[in-house]
């Protein structure tokens, strides 16, 4: 084992789709690999996902894991909830977010029935909330979440919460709120270190070409002198394998341009991305947005949403709408079959290479 890896442990993501579904806007980031890759930079998740700190969990409660965008909060949130209810045979689990939440208590007080609301919430064995800074700054709804979280804690029941913050420091949560969200076990999550960067490549690389050099990988990665996520770190290792794909060795000059221009493009979209594919694979962008299940659509399609995961930030659900109002699950089925298929289809790969050109240019 690699000195700079021999300290990073990993957590075995649960992805179960029963649960997801009840967090439609989730992408996939959290999920770009099996599991999730433990450093120093994020230590206090090893005593968090400890076996008996688990099956203790209401002890902790509320935890809360808080951060910046793509640390794998959610996926984490998740998993913790769904090895507790294994260990301790409990459910039903709730799975919310701050905002759903809130707009489930307006609507329970429009029509005068938050007592089967209360119901929902406070009879479950464990809550999920994630993105609770999206929870607004009602007063009624924050008073809510706050008897909530007093009656799930009665119940021994544990809540696990995601925020984007330390809830301390989050201007819309009152100071009733935030007291009952201190009082529980609290960790922040950070982007990779230099030591699970390194990890993360190698699976990453493992799964594309074993013959990739990881040394030459990581050290590219590290003088770009940025923190990276993890969708950041797979642009990375495919640029590289791509490399090797079409020219049978790798240029790091070239490499390096490209992985740039990639990490910085911004202010590309996902119409954008569609027009020149549709154009490149000379098929209708109308037929790409449309129902037709042609296999040169389909294919033309799929590159397009493998592009605009890799170049935009914009989520699964908000690509689904682009093409036709399709839903998560079926843009996500879409990318990573067409992201697998990349990996042994030269005439595909080639295709990409040339968009991304004309894109970054």
């Amino acid at each position: 084992m690699n000195a700079l890896t021999s300290s990073v442990t990993r957590i075995p993501l649960e992805r179960p789709a029963s649960i997801r579904r009840h967090l439609p806007s989730l992408d996939d980031n959290g999920w770009l690999l099996a599991d999730y890759f433990v450093g120093e930079e994020n230590a206090g998740l090893r005593h968090l996902f400890d076996e008996s700190t688990i099956r203790g969990l209401h002890e902790l409660s509320p935890i809360v894991l808080y951060g910046e965008q793509d640390t794998g909060k959610t996926a984490l949130a998740i998993t913790l909830a769904v090895r507790w209810s294994r260990m301790t045979r409990s459910r039903p689990l709730h799975f919310t977010t701050g905002k759903a939440f809130a707009s489930e208590f307006v609507a329970a007080l429009e029509i005068d029935d938050t007592n089967s609301f209360r119901q929902r919430y406070r009879r479950c064995k464990l809550l999920v909330i994630d993105d609770l800074e999206t929870l607004g700054s009602n007063g009624a709804t924050l008073t809510e979440m706050a008897n909530t979280l007093d009656g799930l804690a009665d119940a021994s029941a544990p809540v696990i919460v995601s925020v984007d913050r330390l809830p301390a420091t989050v201007d819309s949560l009152s100071s009733a709120l935030i007291s009952r969200l201190s009082a529980g076990f609290s960790t922040a999550l950070h982007r990779p270190g230099s030591g699970t960067q390194r990890a993360i490549l190698e699976a990453f690389a493992n799964d594309f070409d074993d013959s990739l050099s990881v040394d030459d990988i990581h050290r590219f990665a590290s003088s770009l002198d940025r923190s990276l996520r993890i969708q950041e770190l797979k642009t990375i290792v495919t640029v590289f394998h791509q490399q090797r794909q079409s020219n049978g060795s790798v240029d790091l000059n070239v490499v390096g341009q490209l992985v740039r221009q990639l990490l910085d493009s911004q202010g590309l979209s996902i119409a954008g991305i569609a027009k020149v594919v549709a154009r490149k694979m000379r098929v209708k962008l109308s037929d790409m947005r449309g129902s037709t299940r042609e296999a040169s659509i389909v294919r033309a399609r799929g590159l397009a949403i493998v592009l605009g995961r890799r170049l935009t930030s914009t989520s699964l659900q908000q690509i689904g709408e682009f093409f036709g109002g399709r839903d998560h699950s079926t843009v996500l089925h879409a990318y990573r079959k067409t992201d697998k298929l990349l990996e042994s289809d030269n005439e595909l790969s080639k295709t990409l290479a040339a968009v991304q050109t004309e894109l970054l240019k």
